[in-house]
């Protein structure tokens, strides 16, 4: 039976679910017996453009964006919804497109993670407020992903996440950049008076040449690639950069797709379970992806009733090798790992690990998505047998100062140092930062912290 309304709904011979079984169909109804409420509706939806036989008896689907102008991994989306809305209405569907609030890691202050909840209960209110039978989730920014998928957890509808994709690699010179590490690298060295003006020019203009996310094996690329072993994308999603044709095609394939899940009636909660999270936690893991994914994952499985903690990774890590050789613990980019394999390629070397026989929003077990897949560069996957590290990229840790747990990634690039011979740093606040030379045992390589942040109503200036 449909969860979706206040009635039992009666499937068809196949299983499917009857036009006038659609949650929609509770606010549009067909005749004179659905009532006043209906009748508005309707005209309300003419209104819109619309005639009945548009969307009457067809799945209405939400496409949810976090597009905006401020936003650059996001700023490619409102292109990209025009794919989703044409796959929606190949499929037999009615889109509608709703705007959501945009978390940008890079212009919002002091963090998005402070709004992160609020877009999941944005997230949640829409879909459950509004005549819609399933939902397209449009993002990618780190704390994104989380927040859209933790709020349609709620409501449980069908839902497929469509992932904004990594830019493409930077480059400046003869150098291959990766956003976020390089740009933290070569700030330092600027202020260390290692490089000048016009070397930063050079390397503004290199490390960010496209929209999309982050390209390194960040926050973002864990999240979306978290989602799509947890089963919510079409396969290898989230790996296709951002400007690639390719992107477009997967967007219109999600719309697609998620006409058949309406009917079918394949809701979050069918695919969204115990062994689709055990199965993120490892994926992470032998990704070496962010720490953050800890923080994340933990608050969507517990929006879906999934019990998840620290143990489960401090378990898990000791089972499955680091086999992505990707920035910042290894060498390569997120381009590279797509034409390498993507997800499905790296899934297919851990299938000793995953729990196959569950379903994803593509087929009926991952076993089935992942048949006849390959890996097309073993030193962007790596084989079992050589791996980037014998054990997942983030260890955890108890001790006196941090009783409850706490999170490091241990892995570091090949040939790495694994001790400071930098320069020293000394931050005050926060804010500013001045190199200051000296041994490694002096005074000078001290890091002094000024005050902790004032309260959110205090926020210091960001200039």
């Amino acid at each position: 039976m449909s969860t979706h309304g206040d009635t039992p709904s009666v499937r068809l011979p196949d299983g499917r679910l009857a036009p006038e079984d659609l949650r929609s169909h509770q606010w549009y109804g067909s005749d004179i017996s659905s009532g006043l409420r209906s009748f508005s509706h309707r005209v309300r939806t003419r209104q819109l453009g619309y005639l009945p036989e548009e969307h009457l008896g067809k799945p209405v689907v939400a496409i949810l964006n976090t597009w905006s102008d401020i936003n650059p991994c996001h700023v490619h989306l409102r292109e990209r919804a025009q794919a989703v809305k044409r796959g929606v209405w190949q499929a037999g569907g009615f889109p509608l497109e709703f705007p959501v609030s945009t978390l940008s890691e890079t212009f919002q202050k002091p963090t998005p993670m402070l709004y992160r909840n609020m877009l999941a209960m944005e997230t949640e209110e829409l879909l459950r407020s509004y005549p819609v039978d399933g939902a397209v989730l449009m993002g990618g920014c780190d704390k994104t992903t989380p927040a859209l998928l933790m709020g349609a957890a709620s409501v449980d509808l069908p839902t497929v996440l469509v992932p904004a994709g990594p830019m493409l690699p930077g480059h400046r010179r003869d150098e291959v950049l990766g956003s976020g590490t390089d740009m933290w690298k070569y700030w330092d060295d600027r202020r260390a008076g290692l490089i000048g003006d016009c070397e930063l020019t050079e390397l503004e203009n290199g490390l960010a040449r496209s929209p999309g996310h982050c390209m390194t094996m960040g926050t973002a690329s864990t999240l979306t690639a978290a989602a799509e072993v947890l089963g919510v994308t079409v396969p290898g999603a989230s790996s296709v950069p951002a400007v690639d044709s390719g992107h477009e095609r997967m967007a219109a394939e999600s719309g697609r797709r998620i006409v058949e899940l309406v009917w079918r009636d394949l809701t979050l909660s069918k695919v969204l379970t115990p062994d689709a999270y055990e199965d993120a936690v490892a994926t992470v893991l032998a990704l070496g992806g962010s720490t953050n994914a800890v923080i994340h994952l933990i608050a969507m499985a517990g929006r879906s009733g999934i019990p998840l903690t620290l143990a489960d990774f401090d378990r898990v890590a000791r089972t499955v090798p680091v086999l992505a050789d990707l920035r910042p613990g290894g060498r390569y980019l997120m381009e590279d790992f797509h034409f390498a394999g993507g997800l499905p390629g790296f899934l297919s070397r851990l299938t000793d690990v995953l729990h196959l026989d569950r379903p994803t929003v593509a087929h009926d077990t991952l076993r089935e998505q992942l048949h006849g897949v390959r890996v097309h560069n073993s030193d962007v996957i790596r084989e079992r047998d050589n791996p980037l590290a014998t054990e997942g990229g983030v260890a955890v840790l108890h001790g006196n100062i941090c009783p409850d747990g706490a999170v490091i990634k241990h892995i570091l690039p090949e040939g790495a140092p694994r001790r400071h011979d930098r320069q020293g740093v000394r931050r005050q606040g926060g804010q500013g930062a001045e190199r200051r030379p000296g041994g490694v045992e002096g005074a000078d390589r001290e890091v002094t912290p000024g005050p902790r942040p004032s309260p959110v109503a205090d926020r210091p200036p960001y200039t």
